[in-house]
């Protein structure tokens, strides 16, 4: 089976999706979209969706078209369709275990609410400025603009000391979980690890950020989530 995943590098949704096939052992292309240009999106779903990630899965039966996978596309009530989807196809439900449902259902939302809410501003203030082709990084600031008010970028980075301390206060408690088990919720990760790792991620993507200070337990983890490898299962 033949997968394509269409992303932007450094989102904070794509790097889960990336770290989950990768630790999964699922063999995959990338296909990297441009932050200022969604057109190829655009064309490949025929207007029905232009964020990522988007998953181009083969089908196994000659001339049938590739199924499309993106969030709203399988209509999962929580707007998890491509976590759920790796995890139905390739997890063998590892990354959703009914035992820890709940859990992940309050966490899941924070990390990719409160958390990311701070996290791709203080990326934004490194990543938009390194951006060389003017319409390109023009194109970006102007949609940032239209959601958060002229001259957000530069109140952001103005801002980003605070914006960190609050990240801080944020991440104790996930520091505290870990001081019981290596993962959020247990001895292996579930989607809230790989959630979690990928606004971390983004935050530190080629060295824009250090990683936040004072939280030793979750430095530890996010070394491990970053190599972790789940054991293969006979298919």
């Amino acid at each position: 089976m033949a997968l394509l995943l269409h992303q932007i590098p450094h989102s904070p949704y794509c790097l889960p999706v990336v770290r989950v096939l990768e630790s999964l052992h699922v063999p995959f292309s990338i296909v990297n979209v441009s932050n200022g240009d969604r057109s190829p999106l655009i064309r490949l779903t025929q207007g029905a969706y232009y964020q990522v990630p988007i998953l181009e899965v083969e089908s196994e039966t000659p001339g049938c078209p590739a199924r499309l996978v993106f969030e709203g596309s399988d209509s999962c009530s929580d707007g998890l369709d491509v976590a759920r989807f790796l995890d139905r196809t390739w997890g063998h439900g590892r990354l959703f275990p009914a035992a820890v449902e709940g859990l992940q259902g309050i966490l899941i939302p924070h990390i990719e609410s409160e958390l990311e809410g701070l996290t791709f501003k203080l990326a934004d203030v490194q990543s938009i400025p390194s951006i060389t082709d003017l319409v390109e990084r023009t194109l970006i600031v102007r949609h940032k603009e239209r959601r958060f008010g002229k001259g957000c970028v530069e109140q952001w980075q103005l801002q980003a000391p605070e914006l960190t301390r609050q990240l801080q206060r944020l991440l104790v408690p996930y520091d505290q979980m870990l001081a019981v088990h290596p993962f959020l919720l247990g001895p292996a990760p579930v989607y809230a690890d790989f959630a979690l790792y990928g606004v971390l991620a983004n935050l530190t993507y080629q060295n824009w950020n250090p990683f936040p200070a004072g939280l030793p337990r979750l430095a530890a983890w996010f070394d491990r989530i970053r190599r972790f490898e789940f054991p293969q299962q006979a298919p």
